[in-house]
C-alpha cells in the first residue's frame, strides 16, 4: 500500500499532523466520498480555511466556505460585505440537506446565527396574481435585512414608489419589480439598474434573507451556533 493509500485509511480516531494543504483537501475530499454525511473542516484562521477551501474545489463542487474575519472584537465593526454573501449561500446550501463539505474559520464556527427553522420561514415567495400586502412585505423584506433605499442599485437593498416595490434579492442577478394592483401582486419583473428597463416578466421568485440576524420582530433575535445549523 502506498503512503498517500495509508493517510487516507487513517480513521477519525487517529490524529494526522503535517499534512500540506493539497493532502489536507485530498484527505477530506476521500473521507466525504466514503461517508454519508457532510463534513464540517475548521481552520485556525481565515488564511488557511481559504486555501483549503479553493483546493477542494479542484476535487467536487460540493463544497461551500463560510468565512469570517479574524480577530472581529465588534459587531459594530464593519464586515465584508463579499464574506456575508458567501456565508449566506452556504447557509442556504446547507438547508437543502445535502451531503457536502463546509470549510470554515475559527471565527466562523463561532459565529452565532438563526435557529434552523427561524432561517427556513424567512424565504418570501412571491407569486403573480397573490393576493399579499405591501406594507407586511415591506415590513419582512426588513425583518430579513434588505435596506430601503431610494432606487435599487446593488444587492440587499429595497426601494417602495406608490403601489410599486423594487427589490435586489442577495440570490438573484438582476433586481426584480413587484407591481400591486390593490392587494394583488399584478407583475414580477426583472429590471435592468442602469436603464430601469424591463428584461422579462416572470410568474415567481424566492427571495433569500441579506442577513444572518434575522428579526422576529422590532426587538428579539434569535441565534444558535454554526454547529447545530450544520447537523
Amino acid at each position: 500500500m502506498s503512503f498517500l493509500n495509508k493517510i487516507l485509511d487513517i480513521t477519525d480516531e487517529e490524529e494526522i499532523i503535517g499534512l500540506t494543504p493539497e493532502l489536507k483537501s485530498l484527505y477530506i475530499y476521500q473521507k466525504f466520498k466514503k461517508q454519508d454525511k457532510s463534513i464540517l473542516f475548521v481552520t485556525s484562521n481565515l488564511n488557511d480555511a481559504s486555501k483549503i477551501y479553493n483546493s477542494i474545489t479542484h476535487y467536487t463542487d460540493k463544497v461551500w466556505f463560510f468565512p469570517m474575519d479574524d480577530f472581529l472584537t465588534s459587531e459594530a465593526i464593519a464586515i465584508s460585505p463579499e464574506f456575508k454573501i458567501s456565508r449566506l449561500e452556504t447557509i442556504n446550501n446547507i438547508l437543502k440537506g445535502e451531503k457536502q463539505i463546509i470549510v470554515t474559520n475559527l471565527m466562523g464556527y463561532l459565529r452565532y446565527l438563526p435557529e434552523k427553522t427561524i432561517f427556513e420561514k424567512s424565504y418570501i415567495n412571491i407569486n403573480k396574481n397573490e393576493d399579499k400586502s405591501l406594507k407586511k412585505l415591506e415590513e419582512k423584506l426588513f425583518c430579513i435585512g434588505y435596506k430601503k433605499e431610494t432606487t435599487v442599485t446593488m444587492t440587499g437593498e429595497m426601494a417602495v414608489r406608490g403601489y410599486i416595490v423594487d427589490i435586489f434579492p442577495i440570490n438573484n442577478e438582476y433586481p426584480v419589480r413587484i407591481e400591486f394592483w390593490g392587494d394583488t401582486i399584478d407583475k414580477i419583473k426583472t429590471f435592468d439598474i442602469n436603464t430601469q428597463r424591463t428584461i422579462k416578466e416572470i410568474d415567481n421568485i424566492t427571495i433569500f434573507p441579506n442577513s444572518e440576524k434575522l428579526i422576529k420582530n422590532s426587538f428579539e433575535i434569535e441565534y444558535k451556533d454554526m454547529p447545530k445549523k450544520i447537523n
